[in-house]
């Protein structure tokens, strides 16, 4: 039987809102496909091959955009290199998420293994189910600010056995909201919104035995490193995406640098992990089980060798267009690197206390560079220090009162 070939419609459509799309597309396919390999849902696989799909759309109008449009020599195309870098590379970013996402159809126990993992990521994806007495219940959810108000993302809503991902929705009772935060922050909007049962993934699937004998000792102490290396994996991959986009936006030969440092550290985890994989697999009944997390741990690799192409133009020297910066200003969240001072209302302060709201301001401290050491998961006790390099994300809204927390002397002389 020939496959019916889908046509492809084209629509003009500005540069701008191409880029503005795709980062966008790109931001929701990463939470979209680690929900699907975390809660094992085949739908949210689907629904991230579908952005997939979107993304190749994007990317070819993307070119043909600047092959009908720019014209003037040497020059002119060069202005262009970062964009076209930046097509490709979120294109290939993208097939590396729909692969992790896939890895449910071909390792179904898969979930087993990444829900394992939730406490030790510094932003967990969670379930919470909306009862009566929550104060969003019939606010629709671009009305929430889940960001700047409670800490976290809202990724989906699973309404009786249907998704929704659309902005206009109106939270109704006994939703289950998929959201991604910080833990104290989960834990306060479960309290938001009268959840009072343990952390659960389970969104009605039929309850398996686990490939993994966690009462065997060798493979707890085993797991030990293998928890620690695949969050730091899959973080760091995360970590590049987002600062490599921001170094773009924003010239940041800094910040583009410490991509090129992340991608090499990436390149030593890989092969700890891998090695620790192969031990594990000796203590499995079926090896092929660990299948899909090779192929994750892989996915993580391609995603970081694409954002490193995206640091690479700006080390390079290859200046942004304007039409990236136009862009970027249209963006809810924004990427932001500031150092420590010494006045600085993080000094002496523990990671546990800086989740006070007058601190936080809704960004995530998404990395932190204290000399020559990058750190990506912080416990409750982690001590900031002054002179730490602090990258954060966040809403754009409160971007200038993070900053003064971080920094008061350099911004409070600004205004």
């Amino acid at each position: 039987m020939t496959p019916i070939k889908k046509k492809f419609k084209y629509q003009p459509i500005s540069l701008k809102e191409i880029l503005k799309q795709m980062k966008q597309n790109i931001d929701l396919m990463i939470d979209l496909a680690y929900s699907a390999i975390k809660f094992g849902s085949k739908e949210l696989a689907n629904e991230v091959y579908k952005i997939e799909q979107k993304i190749h759309e994007l990317t070819f109008l993307l070119n043909f955009q600047i092959i009908q449009t720019q014209a003037g020599g040497l020059e002119k195309a060069k202005e262009l290199e970062p964009i076209v870098v930046m097509g490709y590379s979120i294109d290939k970013i993208s097939d590396a998420l729909s692969d992790i996402a896939r890895v449910i159809f071909i390792n179904s126990d898969i979930a087993d293994f990444t829900q394992l993992m939730w406490d030790f990521v510094p932003e967990p994806i969670v379930k919470i189910k909306v009862n009566e007495g929550c104060t969003f219940i019939n606010a629709q959810r671009k009305n929430i600010h889940f960001r700047s108000h409670y800490g976290v993302d809202l990724i989906a809503i699973r309404r009786k056995d249907k998704w929704s991902f659309e902005n206009n929705d109106i939270i109704l009772d006994k939703d289950r909201l998929i959201v991604k935060g910080e833990l104290e922050p989960l834990m306060e909007l479960k309290s938001v919104c009268h959840d009072y049962e343990p952390i659960s993934f389970n969104l009605g699937r039929e309850k398996k035995d686990s490939v993994f004998d966690l009462s065997n000792p060798e493979i707890q102490e085993m797991f030990k490193n293998i928890k620690m290396n695949y969050v730091k994996i899959t973080d760091i991959s995360e970590t590049m995406t987002e600062l490599a986009l921001a170094s773009l936006f924003f010239k940041n030969y800094e910040v583009a640098e410490d991509v090129l440092e992340m991608e090499e550290l990436l390149d030593g985890l890989n092969i700890n992990f891998e090695k620790d994989l192969l031990e594990l697999a000796g203590y499995i009944d079926n090896p092929k089980d660990l299948t899909g997390i090779l192929r994750i741990v892989f996915s993580c690799e391609q995603i970081a060798d694409a954002a490193q192409n995206i640091a690479e133009s700006i080390v390079k020297g290859f200046e942004p267009h304007k039409i990236l910066q136009e862009a970027i200003a249209e963006t809810s969240e924004i990427v932001v690197r500031e150092t420590l001072s010494s006045d600085s209302f993080f000094k002496d302060k523990t990671y546990k206390k800086l989740q006070d709201k007058r601190y936080k301001r809704g960004f995530h401290i998404i990395a932190l560079k204290r000399e020559n050491l990058w750190i990506y998961s912080f416990k409750p006790d982690f001590t900031f220090q002054e002179g730490d390099l602090i990258i954060g994300l966040g809403p754009r809204e409160t971007v200038d009162a993070w900053k003064r927390c971080v920094n008061p002397e350099k911004y409070n002389e600004k205004e």
